[in-house]
């Protein structure tokens, strides 16, 4: 039987205590029944969110009231089990009112909550069976095994590795139309088929996606492509009809069966999905993706790293630095995965780790001169101005060893006169 954590048993002999209960639910639930160490641990309480804090309070807890509109209450909960405990570590533990919701106006969050304090009815609200079970700890008995509360068939599904939604899945979906994109990615994070009758309603539901955040659905997708069966979760988007509100302008038809052989790193498996996708239409996927600054870029430059060549050559692998920056090795990683020259790229990667050790000059801001000293020489603000560094940098993309300030500027020299 999966056991609950010892600093855990506390607070749930707290809500005990005072002819309460309090049951984690959830996720930690279901990796628990997996064999999964949970990443954290969420309870659902009878109290109410004031009562919650009050109680908490009471011996000792610190609380933050993150979400007490609906219900939730984190709990400082440190791993000593003394709930006084100022020095050592400490999980946050959200504790939410077991509670009913109302309709979903915006196909996202329900327009008004109503507090129960019945588990049944926290669980019946939930997405999938594998996410709606609860365990129910009986604080006076001995030991530390937890009775599985599960309603739905959350546990055959586990064992069948199955998702399915929580009674109706028409209703699930148009409730929150975010859950769509959730069903793929528990189908692939846990290796699960989806059920087919939740299956067909996520294909009836789809368009329900066009009101959500973006933000939201880019948040959900980055998690499926950097999961262990990235194409399948991008082939299960677009066999259900979801993909075209992921990526607006779709995807590559050469970037498919080779995402899985590159890091979980989300801009590798990007630019490997988009591969051959003109960049305005890679323009347009990133932009609607919401992604920040720094992920674009590195996915626009990985993009581009077809153009070069696969020599292994110390030359190219500076030249292949001045292109890519900072992803230049990544890109290596990337043509490898595409199942490319893998001698060729495997000594060009050698080589540009080499390059990176030695620091050699790949961009104007490594040369040895800048432009006050072209200027001082009598090159004019501008276009001349930046052809001769350019040329510099040429210069020393050849020949590394050439850039001492002495030999740039008797290089510069040469060139104005």
């Amino acid at each position: 039987m999966p056991a609950c954590p010892p600093y855990l048993r506390p607070l749930l002999a707290l809500f005990a205590s005072r002819g309460e209960r309090a049951y984690p639910v959830g996720g930690c639930v279901r990796d628990s029944l997996m064999g999964i160490p949970p990443h954290d641990w969420d309870v659902a309480v009878t109290t109410l969110p004031e009562t919650t804090v009050a109680l908490c309070e009471s011996a000792g807890y610190r609380t933050i009231p993150t979400g007490i509109k609906h219900g939730t209450i984190t709990v400082l909960v440190p791993h000593s089990g003394d709930p006084a405990d100022r020095e050592g570590s400490y999980d946050l533990i959200e504790c939410t009112t077991c509670r009913t919701e109302g309709s979903y106006t915006d196909g996202r969050h329900p327009d008004a909550v109503s507090f129960t304090g019945r588990i049944a009815d926290d669980l019946s609200r939930r997405d999938f069976t594998v996410n709606a079970m609860a365990f129910d700890v009986d604080p006076a008995a001995e030991g530390n095994d937890l009775a599985v509360l599960d309603l739905f068939g959350g546990q055959n599904d586990l064992r069948d590795g199955v998702i399915r939604a929580v009674g109706d899945p028409d209703t699930r979906f148009t409730e929150d139309a975010l859950r769509l994109m959730r069903a793929v990615r528990f189908a692939v994070k846990l290796g699960f088929s989806i059920e087919e009758n939740t299956r067909s309603a996520i294909v009836r539901c789809a368009d329900g996606l066009a009101r959500i955040s973006r933000e939201r659905i880019s948040e959900e997708f980055q998690r499926i492509l950097v999961s262990s069966h990235p194409e399948a979760g991008v082939k299960m988007l677009d066999e259900l009809g979801l993909l075209p509100y992921v990526l607006l302008d779709g995807i590559s038809p050469c970037g498919m069966g080779r995402l899985s052989a590159l890091p979980a790193d989300f801009a590798l498996r990007m630019a490997c999905l988009q591969w051959g996708v003109e960049e305005e239409a890679l323009r347009r996927n990133l932009q609607g993706l919401r992604l920040s600054n720094a992920v674009r870029k590195d996915v626009l430059a990985l993009a581009e790293s077809h153009s070069l060549s696969g020599e292994p050559t110390p030359q190219n692998a500076r030249r292949w630095r001045h292109e890519l920056g900072e992803v230049a090795l990544r890109g290596v990683l990337l043509r490898l995965a595409r199942g490319e020259d893998g001698e060729g790229f495997c000594g060009l990667a050698d080589l540009i780790r080499a390059s990176e050790e030695k620091r050699e000059p790949v961009c104007l801001a490594d040369l040895a001169i800048g432009g006050n000293d072209l200027l001082d020489l009598g090159f004019k603000p501008g276009k001349e101005l930046r052809k001769a560094l350019e040329g510099l940098l040429a210069l020393v993309l050849e020949h590394p060893e050439k850039n001492i300030s002495a030999e740039l500027i008797a290089r510069a020299k040469m060139w104005k006169e």
